[in-house]
Protein backbone atom coordinates (compact mmCIF):
# COMPACT_ATOMS: atom_id res chain seq x y z
CA UNK A 1 0.00 0.00 0.00
CA UNK A 2 1.34 3.39 -0.97
CA UNK A 3 1.82 6.11 1.65
CA UNK A 4 0.34 9.63 1.41
CA UNK A 5 1.61 11.87 -1.36
CA UNK A 6 4.46 14.20 -0.51
CA UNK A 7 3.38 17.54 0.90
CA UNK A 8 5.08 20.89 0.51
CA UNK A 9 4.60 24.04 2.56
CA UNK A 10 3.75 27.25 0.74
CA UNK A 11 6.25 30.01 1.31
CA UNK A 12 3.79 32.94 1.27
CA UNK A 13 2.70 32.59 4.90
CA UNK A 14 3.96 30.86 8.00
CA UNK A 15 0.46 29.47 8.51
CA UNK A 16 -0.15 28.65 4.84
CA UNK A 17 -2.02 25.45 4.06
CA UNK A 18 -0.21 22.44 2.67
CA UNK A 19 -0.41 21.86 -1.06
CA UNK A 20 -0.47 18.36 -2.45
CA UNK A 21 1.86 17.48 -5.28
CA UNK A 22 0.08 17.58 -8.57
CA UNK A 23 -2.26 20.39 -7.44
CA UNK A 24 -3.18 22.58 -10.38
CA UNK A 25 -1.87 26.11 -10.56
CA UNK A 26 -5.41 27.42 -10.17
CA UNK A 27 -5.97 25.39 -6.99
CA UNK A 28 -2.57 26.42 -5.64
CA UNK A 29 -3.34 30.04 -6.43
CA UNK A 30 -6.70 29.75 -4.62
CA UNK A 31 -4.99 28.20 -1.58
CA UNK A 32 -2.44 31.02 -1.50
CA UNK A 33 -5.21 33.59 -1.81
CA UNK A 34 -7.20 31.94 1.00
CA UNK A 35 -4.08 31.88 3.21
CA UNK A 36 -3.46 35.54 2.42
CA UNK A 37 -7.07 36.48 3.26
CA UNK A 38 -6.91 34.47 6.48
CA UNK A 39 -3.78 36.37 7.47
CA UNK A 40 -5.42 39.73 6.65
CA UNK A 41 -8.44 38.75 8.80
CA UNK A 42 -6.09 37.83 11.65
CA UNK A 43 -4.27 41.16 11.37
CA UNK A 44 -7.61 42.97 11.24
CA UNK A 45 -8.64 41.46 14.57
CA UNK A 46 -5.28 42.47 16.08
CA UNK A 47 -5.09 46.04 14.79
CA UNK A 48 -8.49 47.52 13.84
CA UNK A 49 -9.92 48.87 17.08
CA UNK A 50 -10.49 52.59 16.62
CA UNK A 51 -13.41 52.58 14.20
CA UNK A 52 -16.59 50.71 15.12
CA UNK A 53 -19.41 50.11 12.66
CA UNK A 54 -22.36 52.42 13.22
CA UNK A 55 -25.25 50.12 14.18
CA UNK A 56 -27.88 51.27 11.66
CA UNK A 57 -25.72 52.29 8.69
CA UNK A 58 -23.14 49.97 7.18
CA UNK A 59 -21.24 52.80 5.50
CA UNK A 60 -20.68 54.74 8.73
CA UNK A 61 -18.31 54.22 11.63
CA UNK A 62 -18.03 55.67 15.10
CA UNK A 63 -14.93 56.73 16.96
CA UNK A 64 -14.96 56.37 20.71
CA UNK A 65 -13.48 59.19 22.69
CA UNK A 66 -11.92 58.01 25.92
CA UNK A 67 -12.22 60.47 28.78
CA UNK A 68 -12.31 60.39 32.56
CA UNK A 69 -15.87 61.74 32.54
CA UNK A 70 -18.04 64.70 31.68
CA UNK A 71 -15.72 67.27 33.25
CA UNK A 72 -12.77 66.15 31.15
CA UNK A 73 -15.02 66.01 28.09
CA UNK A 74 -16.06 69.61 28.77
CA UNK A 75 -12.39 70.63 29.02
CA UNK A 76 -11.68 68.88 25.72
CA UNK A 77 -14.55 70.72 24.03
CA UNK A 78 -13.37 73.99 25.54
CA UNK A 79 -9.81 73.42 24.32
CA UNK A 80 -11.00 72.61 20.80
CA UNK A 81 -13.06 75.79 20.73
CA UNK A 82 -10.11 77.85 22.02
CA UNK A 83 -7.87 76.47 19.28
CA UNK A 84 -10.49 77.40 16.69
CA UNK A 85 -10.86 80.91 18.12
CA UNK A 86 -7.08 81.34 18.04
CA UNK A 87 -6.96 80.06 14.47
CA UNK A 88 -9.74 82.44 13.42
CA UNK A 89 -7.88 85.38 14.99
CA UNK A 90 -4.59 84.49 13.31
CA UNK A 91 -3.70 85.07 9.71
CA UNK A 92 -5.05 82.05 7.88
CA UNK A 93 -2.94 81.94 4.79
CA UNK A 94 -2.51 78.49 3.27
CA UNK A 95 0.85 76.81 3.66
CA UNK A 96 2.41 73.42 2.99
CA UNK A 97 1.29 71.93 6.31
CA UNK A 98 -2.25 73.37 6.32
CA UNK A 99 -3.26 74.07 2.72
CA UNK A 100 -6.94 74.83 3.56
CA UNK A 101 -7.05 76.40 7.05
CA UNK A 102 -10.67 77.59 6.77
CA UNK A 103 -11.86 74.08 5.87
CA UNK A 104 -9.88 72.57 8.76
CA UNK A 105 -11.36 75.03 11.24
CA UNK A 106 -14.89 74.23 9.96
CA UNK A 107 -14.21 70.50 10.38
CA UNK A 108 -12.98 70.91 13.96
CA UNK A 109 -15.99 73.04 14.85
CA UNK A 110 -18.22 70.30 13.40
CA UNK A 111 -16.45 67.72 15.55
CA UNK A 112 -16.95 69.90 18.60
CA UNK A 113 -20.68 70.10 17.91
CA UNK A 114 -20.83 66.31 17.60
CA UNK A 115 -19.15 65.62 20.94
CA UNK A 116 -21.22 68.00 23.05
CA UNK A 117 -23.21 65.70 25.37
CA UNK A 118 -26.65 67.25 24.77
CA UNK A 119 -28.64 64.31 26.14
CA UNK A 120 -26.62 64.31 29.34
CA UNK A 121 -27.09 68.06 29.70
CA UNK A 122 -30.84 67.56 29.33
CA UNK A 123 -30.65 64.92 32.06
CA UNK A 124 -28.82 67.38 34.34
CA UNK A 125 -31.55 69.98 33.73
CA UNK A 126 -34.24 67.44 34.70
CA UNK A 127 -32.32 66.47 37.85
CA UNK A 128 -31.90 70.14 38.73
CA UNK A 129 -35.68 70.63 38.53
CA UNK A 130 -36.19 67.68 40.89
CA UNK A 131 -33.90 69.16 43.55
CA UNK A 132 -35.19 71.69 46.07
CA UNK A 133 -34.69 75.30 45.03
CA UNK A 134 -31.10 76.15 45.96
CA UNK A 135 -31.73 79.91 46.32
CA UNK A 136 -33.94 79.35 49.38
CA UNK A 137 -31.08 77.66 51.23
CA UNK A 138 -28.43 80.31 50.61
Amino acid sequence: MEGPKHLKLQESSKEAPFVKEGTSQVEESELKERAFLDRVKELTKEHFHTLKRYPSKKEFYTVNLITEGYLETSFMISSLLKVCITALDAERSPNRVVPEPDQNIREVLGYVLNIIPYEEMEFLDKIQHLLPDQEKHD
